[in-house]
């Protein structure tokens, strides 16, 4: 049996000024070395009551999550474009830094719409999705948005992670597309993927707290994610506003928020509309 490190709620940042937040987070990615510009985190002020956390997914960057965070932006949002500890900078970084670190590194994001919003809406993909569930269950939000949440994982080989990782250091991935290599890692780091494997373990152990509004979106042809455990996930929240859509088109796979979608902007539109109601 795992012993799994709990998380615990933040400590309160909302005395600390907007721009100092900022800046802490933009100092820790460049800590990392974390040099393209897309891959920083970044805040966008919006003109309503309510901001929404933007948690992209494992190896990507906050690029993943942008065009979302601009349609959410030019309709009134405040947005914050979150980065994971250890992603958009150097594959060897996820090597070193715990699921811990990850949950922490939201935390600038999440105090600077909590200081200037009414409202707070947490969106995380794949991981990113695991990890907004844990933010806004031990911190509070007023609703979660969840797309392909990592909730299981299809390789059976995903299940000897704890054992791999003592004799790999990273895993190649298929059919990469190279045209993201600015904002995507090429390999997935085994220690990264242990820490994965820990959090959707810790994930599930949390499920009876999910009690905030819950909205997920999957496709059923994710070629990563196990529609079934998403499902099961679904039925287990204890939460009385959840909703669920499951996209039937086969040419959907997993990143639900990239150019590749031919039915992104849909989908947005049934965010904002999720998000606005209420």
């Amino acid at each position: 049996m795992v012993n799994l490190a709990e998380l615990r709620p933040y400590k309160d940042l909302q005395s600390v000024d907007t721009y100092e937040l900022l800046t802490l987070d933009i100092k820790r990615a460049q800590s990392e070395g974390v040099s393209v510009k897309e891959n920083f985190p970044n805040f966008l002020p919006g003109n309503n009551r309510i901001g929404v956390l933007l948690v992209h997914g494992f190896t990507a960057s906050p690029y993943e999550m942008s065009f979302l965070a601009n349609y959410l932006h030019n309709k009134g949002y405040s947005v914050y474009l979150a980065r994971i500890a250890g992603h958009g900078s150097n594959p060897k970084n996820l090597n070193i830094l715990t699921y811990q670190d990850w949950y922490e590194s939201l935390k600038y994001g999440y105090f600077v719409l909590k200081k200037n919003c009414q409202k707070l809406v947490v969106i995380g993909q794949s991981m990113g999705a695991l990890l907004a569930i844990n933010v806004a269950i031990l911190n509070g939000a007023d609703k979660v948005v969840v797309l392909s949440p990592a909730l299981g994982i299809k390789d059976f080989g995903f299940k000897l992670i704890p054992i791999i990782r003592k004799f790999k250091d990273y895993i190649l991935k298929d059919e990469f597309d190279k045209s993201l290599s600015k904002y995507y890692y090429r390999v997935r780091p085994v220690q990264g993927l242990y820490q994965l494997y820990l959090l959707i373990q810790l994930t599930w152990k949390n499920i009876n707290q999910v009690n905030i509004p819950t909205y997920i979106i999957l496709s059923e042809y994710d070629d990563i994610v196990d529609a079934k455990k998403v499902k099961l996930f679904y039925r287990k929240i204890k939460t009385n506003e959840k909703k669920i859509d499951l996209i039937k088109q086969k040419s959907i796979k997993h990143v639900l928020t990239l150019g590749d979608n031919p039915f992104r902007d849909e989908l947005f539109g049934k965010i904002e509309t999720w998000i606005r109601e209420g």
